[in-house]
């Protein structure tokens, strides 16, 4: 009998299949994913070890499909381009961030991303300690721009004792590329302040 011409499964697509199925029912299983992928469970573990690896290879993923993040002139241009793409990003896959969030980055090809954030912010003077700090807060800013604002709690009572929470529910009208944009310009705003500010942690 022929071999088959091309693999039934690889990373690429145990990736995409990941990526399908927690869009479409907030999780990923071996189990279900094998089925979804129309393979036993026990080809998946020919590719990879367990699910926190298929997790990491989702996010591999979904990253390489993230507008490329060059070598940037000036770190506000580093930090505010990659705030934006992994907004967009993760707005496209909301379901899959909180797996994301309690899986650790593991593969090098993920980090590389970053990498170009990294040397701008060295370039632009931030300390080497703080360089990790700021990253992560990009990323969880992006997590919560994609995720929206929570559904706000309200009632008669409220209304009448908390007047200026009242005052931001009725006022609050969520866009994600206003929101984004607010919150470029608070991070970089926040980011120059420390940079310049001596005594800064």
């Amino acid at each position: 009998m022929a071999r088959p011409k091309t693999q039934l499964l690889s990373a690429a697509r145990i990736a995409d299949g990941a990526i399908e199925l927690v869009d479409r029912t907030g999780d990923v299983q071996m189990v279900q994913l094998a089925r979804h992928l129309g393979v036993a469970p026990s080809s998946l573990y020919s590719h990879v070890t367990g699910r926190a690896e298929v997790i990491d290879l989702a996010r591999l993923r979904m990253l390489e499909r993230m507008e490329p993040v060059g070598p940037a002139h000036d770190w506000r241009e580093a930090v505010a381009g990659l705030l934006r793409r992994l907004t967009a990003l993760y707005a496209r896959h909301r379901r899959i961030l909180p797996l994301l969030s309690t899986t650790a980055v593991a593969c090098d090809r993920s980090i590389a991303v970053y990498e170009p954030m990294f040397a701008a912010l060295i370039d632009g003077g931030f300390r080497r300690d703080q360089l990790r700090l700021i990253v992560a807060m990009v990323e969880f800013q992006a997590f919560g721009l994609a995720q929206g604002l929570p559904a706000p709690v309200m009632s008669d009572h409220i209304r009448q004792t908390l007047p200026a929470y009242t005052a931001s529910v009725d006022h609050s009208r969520y866009d994600l590329a206003t929101a984004t944009e607010f919150s470029v310009a608070m991070v970089i705003g926040g980011l120059e302040a420390i940079r310049t500010h001596p005594g800064a942690p």
